[in-house]
């Protein structure tokens, strides 16, 4: 028998050719995609926001993540390095900056009308 005889009717001459990589549509068994319509997100303004808001937001953020940081680095120097005094202050200083944040924190949301309670 010659090489062409023994092959299948429906072997490809070069199985590895892109053109033999596709399946073939009768056999796809795989479901249709849905099709779902996107919306179109809103356009973000600047001025959705009061000036006076966005600078105040900003600032606690600023604030509170100097708390964070001393809150969590103040136990480190006291515990890795053995230094209760430094530690101790830094520890303080991050509880000083978190109630000053809070203290911020809620005169920003009596002035810009925060209470949704």
């Amino acid at each position: 028998m010659s090489e062409d005889e023994e092959r299948w009717p429906a072997e490809p001459d070069d199985p590895g050719s892109p053109g033999n990589l596709e399946p073939d549509p009768e056999s796809d068994l795989s479901p249709e995609a849905p099709t779902v319509d996107i919306p179109e997100p809103p356009d973000p303004s600047e001025n959705d926001a009061p000036e006076g808001l966005v600078r105040s937001f900003w600032k606690l953020v600023a604030i509170f993540n100097v708390a964070l940081f001393a809150l969590a680095l103040g136990p480190m120097l006291v515990v890795f390095r053995g230094d209760v005094v430094d530690g101790g202050a830094v520890f303080f200083l991050g509880v000083a900056f978190f109630f000053y944040g809070y203290v911020r924190y809620q005169r920003a949301r009596a002035t810009f009308g925060g209470d949704d309670d």
